[in-house]
C-alpha cells in the first residue's frame, strides 16, 4: 500500500509569514534610508550653520528666511546632520539583515511547497528525487524520534553511505509514522538504535492503559 506524507501546511506558512514580515521591514528600512531620512538632511545641515548664533531672535529670523527660500517646514530640525547620517546607515544595516532573513525564508517556502515522502513496494521515494530500498538500510537512529519527531535512516547506495531524515515537524506525523513502521518491519531489530520500535511503543502504551484501568477498577471496588 502506497502511503504519502505531505509537507505540513501550517509549518510551511510560518516561513511565508516570516518572509512577509522581513521583506516588508526591509522595504520600510529602504524607504527611510534612501528617501525618508535623506529628505530631512538638507534642512538639518542648513540649521547646523546657524545653530551657534547666540542671539535667539537673530537665529530665528535667519531660519525663517532659509525655510521660506527652500519651502521647508518652519519647525527647527530635531536631529543634527551627524545623527541623521547615522540613522541612514542604520537603515541600511537593518534592511540588509531583514533581507538576509526574508529571502531564504521565501525561497524555503517555494522550494518546500508541494513536497512529499511516499512509500513504494520496497522502500520510499521523495519529491526531490531521493529514493532507496528498505533492504539497503543499515541503521535507523531513533534517538530524537520520541521527543523531536526526527529519525535518521542510514543506507547504502551506489557504493556510498547516505542518510534519509524522517521529520514529523515538517511532514504529516501519522503518515510519516506509517512509513517508518514499514521500514522497521524490514530491518533487523539490532539495526534500530536510540529508542524502541513503533510496535514496542504501542505495546508499552497498551500495557500502561491496562494497568491504569486495573487501578481504577480496583479503586472502585474498594470504595464500594
Amino acid at each position: 500500500m502506497t502511503i504519502r506524507a505531505n509537507f505540513q501546511t501550517n509549518y510551511l506558512y510560518r516561513y511565508l509569514i516570516m518572509a512577509a514580515v522581513c521583506l516588508g521591514g526591509a522595504a520600510w528600512f529602504a524607504y527611510d534610508g534612501f528617501i525618508g531620512y535623506p529628505a530631512d538632511l538638507p534642512a538639518s545641515e542648513a540649521y547646523a550653520k546657524i545653530r551657534e548664533i547666540e542671539d535667539a531672535d537673530v537665529r530665528a529670523a535667519q531660519w525663517k528666511e532659509i525655510v521660506e527660500e527652500n519651502g521647508w517646514e518652519k519647525a527647527v530640525p530635531e536631529k543634527t546632520p551627524g545623527e541623521i547620517r547615522a540613522d541612514i546607515q542604520g537603515q541600511y544595516i537593518y534592511g540588509a539583515v531583514a533581507l538576509l532573513a526574508g529571502i531564504p525564508a521565501l525561497l524555503y517556502f517555494f522550494n518546500c511547497r508541494g513536497t512529499w515522502i511516499e512509500s513504494t513496494e520496497k522502500g520510499l521515494k521523495s519529491s526531490w528525487g531521493q529514493e532507496f530500498d528498505f533492504s539497503t538500510v543499515t541503521q535507523l537512529d531513533k534517538k530524537r524520534w520520541a521527543k523531536k519527531g526526527i529519525a535518521r535512516a542510514t543506507y547504502s547506495q551506489d557504493g556510498q553511505t547516505k542518510v534519509f531524515v524522517f521529520d514529523d515537524f515538517k511532514y504529516d506525523r501519522d503518515e510519516l509514522g506509517k512509513i517508518l513502521r514499514q521500514l522497521e518491519a524490514t530491518v533487523p531489530r539490532e539495526a534500530i538504535t536510540g529508542g524502541p520500535t513503533e510496535l514496542e511503543t504501542d505495546a508499552e502504551r497498551e500495557l500502561n492503559e491496562e494497568e491504569s484501568e486495573s487501578e481504577v477498577d480496583g479503586g472502585s471496588e474498594g470504595n464500594s
